[in-house]
This record gives structure tokens, C-alpha cells and sequence, in this order.
């Protein structure tokens, strides 16, 4: 027995429907949003620390030369140590961080039908290119820069030699890696909304045809 045209146009749209599971699709979304909130988290907080730092280190030098603090001074110098150290195990922290909502979304993408193999690599792929991105920036700023920074103000032998008017500039170099993390987010947010939008559409034709 043939089917109607409407019976045909009720088929069509709920196999439609059910290629993409509004369960997944949420879940996906929800880990998405996490995700982008750690990312720019990290990020503020790690500016805010390195602008406090430009803004005190002059003070920071000061203090240093007027109680002899250098590198021959064991307390400084394991005081120091212990602190790089701590930088050495917050990018474990960060991995961590961003990590699991990551990894979550990956396999939610992975596990999702009715989302094509082609639009499934192209997410994942933004989203670790965000991610290494971030991770390898922040851990290149904190274990680099900072380490650096500390040991030119406490460890150097001549503290009074002056830094060049725009040396601190050279940290804008870290924008890059930023910005094409900023952008891969961005992109995986667009796909997501084109999904969310369709999911819609068919929910629109499923009741304007029941």
C-alpha cells in the first residue's frame, strides 16, 4: 500500500529528527560552553597576573637591590626554585582543566549520529587546535616568561642594568597562538549554532505537518 504525500512528508522529517539525539546534541553543547569558559578563564587570569606583575616589578627591583637579594643568597634562590616549581605543575593543572570538558565533547561528537563524518572532523579538529593552542601558549608564558622575569629581578648579578623602553612588548607575540584559538572556537560555535538552528527548523516542520 502506497503512502500519502503527507504520511511520506511525516516519514521524511522524523527520520530526520532522530539522526541527531537532542540528549547528545545538549551534551555536546553543555561541554562545548565549559570548555570556552576554562579557555578564556585561564587566559584572563594569566594576563592579570603578568599586568600586576608589570605594573609592581619596578617596586619588586627596588626591594630586591636595597635587601641584597641575588643569587647568592641560598633562601632566595630555593624560595624561587620552589616557586618555578609550582609553575612546573600548574600546567598539569591546565591540561587537566581543559582536558575533560574536551575530551568529553570529542566523544559526544564522535558518538552523535546524524552529524556527517566530514562536519565531526572539522569540530574536533578546531577544538584541539584551540586547545593545544591555549595549553602550549600558557605553558610557554608561565614556565618561559615568568621564570625568566623572576630571575632577571632576584637572581641576575646586576639588577641596576636597565631594561630596554619596549622589551616587555615582546610578550605580544603570545597573541598570536591566542588569537588563532579565539578564532577555532569560534568556528566550532558556529557549527554548533547551524546545528541547534536545523534541530529547530525540523521541530518547526513537525508540528506545522502533525
Amino acid at each position: 500500500m502506497s503512502l500519502t504525500k503527507k504520511e511520506k512528508i511525516i516519514k521524511n522529517i522524523k527520520t530526520e529528527s532522530s539522526k541527531i539525539d537532542k540528549k547528545t546534541f545538549k551534551r555536546i553543547n553543555d561541554k562545548f560552553e565549559q570548555y570556552w569558559k576554562y579557555l578564556f578563564g585561564l587566559i584572563a587570569v594569566y594576563i592579570g597576573c603578568y599586568l600586576i606583575w608589570l605594573y609592581s616589578v619596578k617596586n619588586v627591583k627596588e626591594l630586591a637591590i636595597r635587601n641584597n637579594w641575588n643569587g647568592n643568597k641560598l633562601l632566595v634562590v630555593l624560595s624561587l626554585a620552589f616557586f618555578q616549581g609550582i609553575l612546573f605543575s600548574l600546567d598539569g593543572f591546565v591540561t587537566a582543566l581543559l582536558k575533560s570538558p574536551f575530551g568529553q565533547m570529542c566523544y559526544a561528537i564522535n558518538k552523535a549520529e546524524g552529524i556527517s563524518d566530514e562536519k565531526k572532523d572539522y569540530i574536533i579538529n578546531k577544538a584541539t587546535e584551540s586547545n593545544e593552542h591555549c595549553k602550549e601558549t600558557l605553558k610557554k608564558f608561565g614556565i618561559i616568561t615568568i621564570v625568566q622575569e623572576l630571575a632577571k629581578v632576584f637572581i641576575a648579578a646586576d639588577k641596576s642594568k636597565r631594561d630596554t623602553d619596549y622589551e616587555h612588548l615582546m610578550v605580544i607575540g603570545y597573541l598570536v597562538p591566542l588569537s588563532f584559538a579565539f578564532l577555532a572556537v569560534w568556528r566550532i560555535n558556529r557549527e554548533l549554532k547551524k546545528m541547534k538552528k536545523n534541530q529547530l527548523s525540523i521541530h518547526g516542520k513537525q508540528k506545522r505537518v502533525s
